[in-house]
């Protein structure tokens, strides 16, 4: 009986071990959050007041087309990009930037319309953006950035001909030196570039 009590405790602490060594830490999913549309200083005499814009699709390499959420290590490998193995985006970079950047030029006052990608209305002219890097840098270990890298095409939809062009690159400090840090700095990263976007296509 004691010999029988015994196989039965052993086993239940064999049992224990495994349901403890296979648990699985949860992935931390992290969003931009809802758009913020503040008016980004709109020009009534610019030539585009009337248009009606479409922004596009946002375009990126194979490497952000994911979810993961990158990291680079700056004080020792530079070049060398890294995921985060428990945090993750709830959506790629590019789904989640469109509608900040359609809420801003949206509030910008300057187009009779903003429409997104999947709208089947008729545009004017069109805002191509081809977002480079989205990820967090670090200086050192304490000290890391949020950097977003893109480059903005207008195209006049008549003839599919190049208005305008030019790169963004955004910097925003991290308020630390982890997942949750990064996120924050490109979200606030993101917010900037979506009103340096519209500030732009009011000058031109």
């Amino acid at each position: 009986m004691k010999m029988l009590y015994a196989m039965l405790c052993a086993s239940a602490l064999l049992l224990s071990g495994c349901m403890s060594t296979g648990q699985t830490r949860t992935v931390q999913h992290y969003a931009l959050g809802a758009p913020v549309a503040t008016p980004a200083g709109a020009h009534p005499a610019a030539s585009g007041e009337r248009d009606v814009l479409k922004v596009a699709r946002v375009t990126v390499p194979p490497w952000l087309a994911g979810t993961d959420m990158y990291y680079r290590l700056d004080y020792r490998d530079g070049g060398q990009l890294s995921a985060y193995g428990q945090s993750d985006w709830a959506a790629p970079p590019a789904t989640l930037l469109e509608p900040w950047v359609q809420a801003a030029l949206s509030a910008s006052g300057q187009w009779r319309a903003v429409v997104g990608p999947r709208n089947p209305a008729t545009a004017d002219v069109s805002l191509h953006l081809r977002l480079e890097d989205f990820s967090q840098i670090f200086a050192s270990p304490e000290q890391s950035t949020g950097v977003i890298d893109a480059t903005a095409t207008l195209l006049d939809n008549a003839d599919a001909s190049v208005v305008a062009q030019k790169h963004f690159h955004v910097t925003v400090p991290s308020p630390s030196a982890d997942a949750r840090g990064g996120a924050t700095a490109l979200r606030e990263a993101s917010h900037a570039l979506a009103r340096q976007i519209s500030r732009w296509l009011g000058t031109r």
